[in-house]
């Protein structure tokens, strides 16, 4: 329980409190002053937090408070709250923008698509037309913003960082190979912070349209972080727990390449690769992020005209999160290869062979069942 204060103060000076606080509100406090910090990337200590919650009732932090204290349980309440088209408060808003910038700025070896980036900085441009009052973060929306879509000598003003932002768009869209421009989302977030807005209605009409790329980001940047997905509760494909599809194969009998899939509990997913031959290698891939990865791998690994150790070779590379794999056109080592990080087994197929796996997993993505399987999924763990 909470003494009574005891009461310093001289004429002509601030007033000195001291108090005893339970355990509780302690820890309430310290939490303030991590989520303070991480605003103002510098330390911020328990005294400097006491004073700004009495200026401000400190209402607005309390619930904020709330919301980072338990990250994981908040947006899956967020996310059930969106699905029944219930308005979220601007708090809410702000900690999914906070993992949105988690997702855009972290996973740099397989990056948010560029459909997804443009979303993000359109639901900025979209909530800062609706910003009737902030502090002029002008320069801080720019510096954010890849140097080559604005002139180093235009005017700090709100119309550049309109034109910046749109320009931006522009080039993330025309150039996705090359332009990821991560730190667009830190201007979504901060203006959500900080901006002034008629109310939390404003802010839904403003960011609902891209509800379903914000949580998708938000997701990925909570599974990055926190290495665990968002489950949904929804019992809705519960009948397929422990399920086994008849396995699929491709190729004739020589090459043959099999895949198995089985849905787990939660709905996890996992396949086994089933290498030609009576006694050929299995290869197990799962659960979601490592599918999502090799999938990706299969669509992307490509050769292409470039030099590699001062020769010029059709070949090419994948360097993600959790395989490394290559292809070349040339020699003995023609054909695709991969290796797992996790434990460097590495395999490799003939060109005709990465062509019959490719078909094996078209043919798992076309199961309406299994499709809507890895629907959910992507919902819990984001956009991988």
């Amino acid at each position: 329980m909470a003494e009574e204060p005891e009461k310093k103060e001289t004429k002509g000076q601030n007033l000195t409190l001291s108090l005893r606080i339970s355990e509780t509100l302690r820890n309430r406090l310290e939490a303030i002053r991590d989520l303070l910090s991480r605003r103002k990337g510098e330390p911020v200590t328990t005294s400097e937090v006491a004073k700004q919650l009495l200026e401000a009732a400190g209402e607005e932090h309390l619930e904020e408070v709330t919301l980072y204290s338990n990250p994981t349980e908040s947006l899956q309440s967020i996310r059930k709250k969106a699905s029944k088209n219930r308005a979220l408060s601007r708090a809410e808003w702000e900690l999914l923008a906070y993992y949105v910038q988690l997702g855009t700025e972290n996973g740099t070896k397989t990056p948010i698509s560029p459909e997804s980036f443009a979303s993000i900085m359109e639901a900025f441009l979209s909530l800062f037309a609706k910003c009737v009052k902030s502090p002029n973060l002008n320069r801080y929306y720019l510096g954010n913003l890849p140097s080559e879509c604005h002139p180093s000598d235009a005017p700090e003003t709100e119309e550049t960082v309109r034109a910046a932002t749109t320009e931006t768009i522009k080039r993330v869209l025309a150039s996705p190979q090359n332009f990821t421009p991560r730190f667009v989302a830190r201007n979504l977030y901060v203006l959500l912070d900080q901006g002034k807005f008629a109310g939390a209605m404003v802010v839904n009409e403003a960011l609902l349209p891209y509800w379903p790329v914000l949580w998708r980001v938000a997701a990925r940047g909570h599974y990055l972080t926190k290495k665990e997905p968002i489950r949904d509760e929804s019992k809705e494909l519960e009948h397929l727990y422990g399920s086994s599809f008849p396995p699929l194969s491709e190729g004739p009998a020589e090459m043959r390449y099999g895949l198995s899939v089985t849905v787990g509990e939660n709905s996890e997913m996992h396949l086994l690769l089933s290498f030609p031959g009576s006694h050929g290698p299995m290869y197990p891939i799962g659960p979601y992020p490592k599918i999502a990865e090799f999938r990706a791998m299969l669509a992307s690994l490509k050769p292409r005209q470039q030099e590699v150790r001062g020769r010029q070779l059709d070949a090419g590379f994948w360097n993600g999160e959790k395989f490394f794999g290559y292809v070349t056109t040339e020699g003995e080592a023609a054909g695709y290869w991969f290796r797992a990080y996790e434990n460097g087994i590495t395999l490799g197929f003939t060109n005709e062979g990465w062509r019959l796996v490719q078909e094996l997993f078209r043919k798992v993505w076309a199961n309406p069942e299994l499709n809507a399987v890895w629907e959910k999924l992507g919902q819990d763990y984001g956009e991988l």
